[in-house]
């Protein structure tokens, strides 16, 4: 009868007993097991997402956030062996091929941001960008297997993320990038050795996917003060009694990019029809009344009914993500009034 392939066949000879030595030591050869080819090392990560929240580009307000890189590295010798790894981003499912600096979008708008590592000026890159921009990189000795149990390291790093200044124009809404593992936007690679390794050539296995998000939302600043005061009339100490007299200047309004916004002006006496009064110095207790008005000394007066929704007797704009000037007009009547120096304060109400 044919014997089976891995079977080691036993014959006993009665005449020659001392054949039975070397046939039993095949069956025991045969019988040892295979020594299992272990993989060595092995790392893995993940990345919290990078969510800079509300972010004002107007004022410049949330511009930095964080998330953090966790990673461990498990080494299944029997030796202790030197790594060299390499957490490696790449430009993300919206940058479409830019890394510096990367984009979030919101449907076809733009807002550039962009990653950083180690002290937060050095761009977080991947080995595939050649030397600029570099990966993240850690290096470590990782202990032998011990007692069935593999030997393993593990640490963090944060990764901060910067929205880029000057962007005001862009539009109101919900931006993101996302780094996918399925697309390749990251990449975990590692080289290993009895001494330390200067590169992560070795192998490249893992990836580690997050999100980076913003909220860009509208936002106005407003900038008046004294050299956007408004001088009516003659120089000071000579009386406004002739005709009327009127003065002008500009205030600066900067509103996100595509926010409509209502400007109303209210006089210390919060007279809503723009019809305000200048108080004189010391003892004087004559007022000199003047009317605020839009587009000329002549023109619609500019009070303060304006609301979010509406300009009522206000003036209105749309956001361009860089300052606006808005001339304002200050009309004082005829009359005859104590000579003095008089002035008032107009608050400038931006809604939006």
């Amino acid at each position: 009868m044919q014997q089976p392939s891995n079977v080691c066949p036993v014959t006993y000879l009665r005449q020659t007993p001392q054949l039975l030595v070397p046939l039993l030591a095949c069956c025991l050869l045969w019988a040892m097991p295979v020594q299992k080819v272990h993989a060595a090392v092995v790392c893995t990560a993940t990345m919290t997402d990078v969510n800079f929240g509300s972010v004002d580009l107007v004022a410049g307000v949330g511009l930095t956030s964080s998330g953090t890189l966790n990673y461990t590295c498990t080494n299944d010798a029997t030796t202790a062996t030197n790594v060299r790894v390499c957490f490696n981003i790449g430009d993300g499912n919206e940058s479409l091929g830019f890394f510096n600096p990367r984009r979030m979008k919101s449907g076809a708008n733009i807002l550039q941001f962009q990653i950083f590592h180690t002290s937060g000026s050095i761009i977080w890159g991947s080995t595939g960008n050649g030397t600029v921009p570099l990966p993240f990189t850690a290096n470590f000795s990782i202990p032998r297997r011990s007692g069935g149990v593999n030997g393993s390291v593990s640490g963090s790093t944060t990764m901060t993320g910067q929205v880029l200044n000057g962007q005001g124009a862009a539009p109101v809404g919900n931006y993101q990038d996302f780094f996918s593992a399925a697309g390749g936007h990251t990449s975990i690679s590692w080289s290993d050795g009895g001494t330390a390794p200067t590169n992560c050539t070795g192998t490249t296995n893992g990836n580690f996917q997050f999100t980076v998000k913003a909220a860009v939302i509208k936002s106005c600043t407003v900038s008046a003060g004294a050299a956007s005061d408004i001088q009516i009339g003659p120089a000071s100490g000579v009386p406004v009694d002739a005709v009327n007299s009127s003065g002008t200047n500009s205030i600066g309004v900067t509103c996100s990019g595509g926010t409509a916004y209502f400007i109303g002006l209210k006089p210390s006496n919060n007279n809503t029809a723009g019809l305000g009064a200048m108080s004189g110095t010391g003892a004087n207790t004559d007022k000199v009344p003047y009317q605020l008005r839009s587009v000329s000394a002549s023109g619609p007066i500019w009070g303060n009914t304006a609301t979010a929704t509406s300009v009522g007797n206000g003036v209105a704009g749309i956001g361009t993500g860089v300052a606006q000037s808005v001339p304002v007009f200050a009309v004082a009547p005829s009359a005859n009034f104590t000579p003095d120096n008089y002035s008032d304060i107009v608050t400038v109400i931006v809604n939006y």
